[in-house]
């Protein structure tokens, strides 16, 4: 499914991936969660959902970053897959065990989104945080699903330095580029 709101790419030489802008939409508010999964646990995942749904979504999409493959096999085209919004964390990780490599094994990138335009979440590995970035006027309700104070920066900042700690600069260019 074709969407609107993130920079995909078709060749692996010109995708993006953070601290670069991922999303299309610069007038989206940015916040930053915990990473390396779409949520912590079940409870979560059912927040999100319900989310969802309010958003009139009947399901959402995986997509993985087409720049951070790393092909062991010959796998060329990027993991893609739909899911029901009344799915649940198990569904999901049904669905994600499938991935080949194995997901979670190798630094992978991927877009989640849906139909609705007004929002879309980055999982990414390097540093593992997700970045939700959506209308302004869904901040709150994001927030509450992940339960993020402000824009979430505060409590991701260590562990981002320490991720970026051999290239300080890309600190910068994140809260440039996501507004933190």
């Amino acid at each position: 499914m074709k969407t609107n709101v993130f920079r995909i790419s078709n060749t692996k030489e010109k995708a993006v991936y953070p601290p670069e802008q991922v999303f299309l939409k610069l007038d989206f508010h940015f916040m930053l969660t915990k990473g390396g999964h779409i949520t912590e646990n079940e409870f979560e995942y059912k927040k999100l959902m319900n989310c969802l749904r309010k958003l009139n979504e009947k399901y959402f999409c995986i997509l993985e970053n087409l720049g951070t493959i790393v092909t062991l096999t010959e796998r060329k085209a990027p993991f893609y897959a739909k899911m029901s919004v009344s799915s649940n964390l198990s569904d999901f990780n049904n669905i994600v065990d499938q991935f080949d490599p194995p997901f979670g094994f190798h630094i992978n990138d991927f877009f989640i989104y849906g139909q609705n335009e007004s929002w879309g979440i980055y999982i990414c590995e390097c540093p593992t945080i997700n970045i939700i970035g959506c209308k302004k006027e869904l901040t709150q309700v994001f927030s509450e699903v992940f339960n993020i104070k402000g824009n979430g920066f505060d409590e991701q900042k260590d562990f981002i330095s320490l991720e970026y700690q051999r290239n300080p600069n890309m600190i910068q260019t994140l809260i440039n580029n996501y507004h933190l």
